[in-house]
């Protein structure tokens, strides 16, 4: 069996309020908008039929929850693509063998409590990050506590790049 670590997949839900709503985005967030794979279940497992036994962890595609909304409604962004990769996970364990989970990385302290929401109650075998969070450095203060977690309990972090055009 193959086992690919590292796939996006929009869960229809988040795709169809946060995503294909018409927003102005620019740079991944425009481009994730014109790949079919990435919310289509259909044409997604069409294409891993091409490989035979072969299985994904999902993970949220970009932009990260907090370039889509406020420290106020990004948790609630997390929640909801959290609760539908997990969703997905469940409904097709032959396709996707888990996800990381998404968290709001512009309130800290929603971030920690959806990390350990997302990892407790729904299964996630761990995070992903950006490589900064709207532009401020992940070794700031107000990110230990997350670090600080991963290391009490051994969560994987993926930690995606950031970059514009």
């Amino acid at each position: 069996m193959k086992i690919d670590i590292f796939n996006h997949l929009f869960p229809r839900r988040f795709y169809d309020d946060y995503i294909a709503r018409g927003d102005s985005f620019k740079d991944m967030g425009k481009r994730v908008q014109n790949i079919a794979t990435i919310v289509d279940l259909d044409r997604r497992f069409r294409a891993l039929d091409e490989f035979g036994e072969y299985v994904q962890l999902i993970t949220l595609p970009g932009p990260p929850v907090e370039e889509l909304a406020g420290p106020a409604e990004s948790p609630m962004l997390s929640k909801i693509a959290n609760d539908g990769l997990a969703d997905l996970v469940r409904r097709h364990p032959d396709r996707f063998i888990g996800f990381g989970a998404s968290v709001p990385m512009n309130n800290p302290d929603e971030a920690l409590k959806e990390m350990d929401r997302a990892i407790t109650q729904l299964g996630a075998k761990g995070i992903q990050i950006y490589t900064n969070a709207l532009g401020k450095p992940l070794d700031l203060p107000e990110f230990q506590p997350l670090f600080e977690y991963a290391a009490q309990t051994d969560t994987v972090i993926w930690l995606h790049p950031v970059r514009g055009a």
